[in-house]
């Protein structure tokens, strides 16, 4: 049992979420790129960072997985703790801003479709994800 898990797990979800409000960020700058017809590098460039974010996200989803099997466990136990509702509003702004980002993810699909050389585009973009 890990002493200080809330504090952990405060730590590696505000770590998380930190990644994914780049990546927000990141995709912002994407459609404004696919608005203004930039050049197919840059744009690649900027899929080719989202991918790195992913993939922190992804390595820290894994280093903290034994700290969100036993908060799942303990929970009840801490849900009167002031590090309860600060860990339950992390994990829901992460849950917003996944969810922003699927509906980013959709129109930029659509705006891909809408240039020419969509379909490499999209195929790139859709590996990159």
């Amino acid at each position: 049992m890990t002493s200080n898990l809330p504090e952990l797990l405060r730590d590696s979800l505000n770590a998380q979420l930190s990644i994914y409000k780049q990546i927000h960020e990141l995709q912002s700058d994407l459609l404004k790129d696919l608005d203004s017809k930039n050049e197919l590098n840059k744009i690649m460039q900027l899929l080719e960072k989202k991918s790195s974010f992913l993939d922190s996200v992804k390595a820290e989803n894994v280093r903290c997985a034994p700290l969100v099997s036993e908060w799942v466990e303990r929970k009840a136990e801490m849900q009167n703790s002031e590090l309860f509702a600060g860990i339950e509003q992390i994990i829901s702004e992460i849950e917003k801003l996944v969810l922003e980002l699927r509906a980013q993810d959709e129109v930029m699909i659509q705006r891909f479709d809408q240039h020419s050389q969509s379909k490499n585009r999209i195929d790139a973009f859709r590996a990159l994800r």
